[in-house]
C-alpha cells in the first residue's frame, strides 16, 4: 500500500489530495499543515486519513509532495537530507520556481533519495482547502524538471494525479522560471499594481466599486491571490522577473509616448499587435 504525505493543504496541496483519493482510494494519504481549521477540514471530507507533523510524517511515506510557499519548500528539503527516508522514495514538489528548488534539492539528491521537480499550471486566486477541486486542473499543463526520479517512479506520480488528465512538459529549470515569468509571475504583478492604482486614485470616491465593470474584474481577478505565496516568488524568481518588468516598462513607455504625440496609428498598431497575438490563445 502506498503512503502519500502531502505538505500543504492550500488550493494545490488539497487539490492533489482529491486526485490521490479518486485514483488511488487504497492509498495513505498524511498531511502536514500548520493551520487547524485547514487540515480539520481535510479529515472531515475525507481527504486525507492523518493529520501529522512533517518529520514523522516524511519518514513513513513512499512519495512527499511538497505544496507550500517555494520558501518553506526549499527549508523542508533541507529537512529531509538529514532524515532516514524510506527506500525508493519520491520526492516532488509544486513550486512556481525551479532554479532555488532544484539548487535545494541537491542534498536530498546528492543521498541518492529521488527527487522530481513539478509545477502544474492552473488554479485560483481563492485559497485554502475548501477552494481546492480536481476541475480546476482538468488538462492542464504540468511542468516536471527533471532531477534524479526513475521512470517508474515518475509512472507511479502520474497515476496518483491521473484525475486531472494533466498534460506534461519536461523542461530545465532555468527554462521554467523564465517562462513562468512571462506566463504567470508578471501578470500577478500588473494585476496587483493596478489594484493599487485604482484603490489609490480613486480613495475618494465611495462608489468606485460599483463603477468597475467585467474587464476590470477580470484583470485583477489574480490580485486576490495568496501575498505569502507572492512573496516567496517574487524573491525566489528575481532576476527573471526584473526582467520581465524592465521589458512591460518599455512597452508601456512606447504606449505613453504615441498617447502624448497623439500618434493614431501608433497606438492602432499597439493594441492591434495585442489583438492578434491574444486571439492565438483562443
Amino acid at each position: 500500500m502506498t503512503t502519500v504525505l502531502i505538505s500543504g493543504l492550500g488550493l494545490i496541496g488539497s487539490s492533489l489530495a482529491r486526485m490521490i483519493r479518486k485514483s488511488k482510494p487504497d492509498a495513505t494519504v498524511l498531511g502536514s499543515d500548520p493551520d487547524s481549521d485547514t487540515s480539520q477540514f481535510m479529515l472531515d471530507h475525507q481527504l486525507m486519513h492523518h493529520r501529522i507533523d512533517f518529520e514523522t510524517g516524511a519518514v513513513q511515506a513512499d512519495v512527499i509532495i511538497l505544496a507550500g510557499p517555494v520558501s518553506v519548500i526549499t527549508t523542508q528539503l533541507a529537512t529531509l537530507a538529514r532524515l532516514n527516508l524510506k527506500p525508493g522514495v519520491l520526492v516532488t514538489d509544486v513550486g512556481s520556481t525551479k532554479a532555488a528548488v532544484l539548487a535545494a534539492a541537491q542534498p536530498l539528491m546528492d543521498r541518492h533519495v529521488a527527487f522530481l521537480g513539478g509545477h502544474p499550471m492552473a488554479g485560483s486566486h481563492k485559497t485554502g482547502s475548501a477552494a481546492g477541486a480536481i476541475q480546476l486542473f482538468m488538462h492542464a499543463s504540468y511542468f516536471l524538471v527533471p532531477g534524479t526520479a526513475t521512470e517508474a517512479q515518475l509512472d507511479i506520480l502520474k497515476g496518483l494525479l491521473a484525475p486531472a488528465q494533466f498534460h506534461y512538459i519536461e523542461l530545465s529549470a532555468d527554462r521554467h522560471d523564465q517562462l513562468v515569468s512571462t506566463t504567470s509571475h508578471l501578470p500577478h504583478v500588473v494585476a496587483a499594481t493596478l489594484m493599487n492604482t485604482a484603490q489609490q486614485q480613486l480613495a475618494g470616491e465611495p462608489n468606485w466599486h460599483a463603477g468597475t465593470a467585467g474587464g476590470f474584474r477580470d484583470t485583477t481577478r489574480i490580485s486576490a491571490a495568496d501575498p505569502t505565496m507572492w512573496t516567496a516568488i517574487m524573491t525566489s524568481n528575481r532576476e527573471a522577473i526584473l526582467g520581465e518588468l524592465t521589458a512591460f516598462e518599455a512597452q508601456l513607455a512606447t504606449l505613453r509616448q504615441a498617447i502624448e504625440s497623439g500618434d493614431q496609428a501608433a497606438i492602432h498598431a499597439f493594441f492591434d499587435q495585442a489583438q492578434r497575438a491574444r486571439q492565438t490563445l483562443n
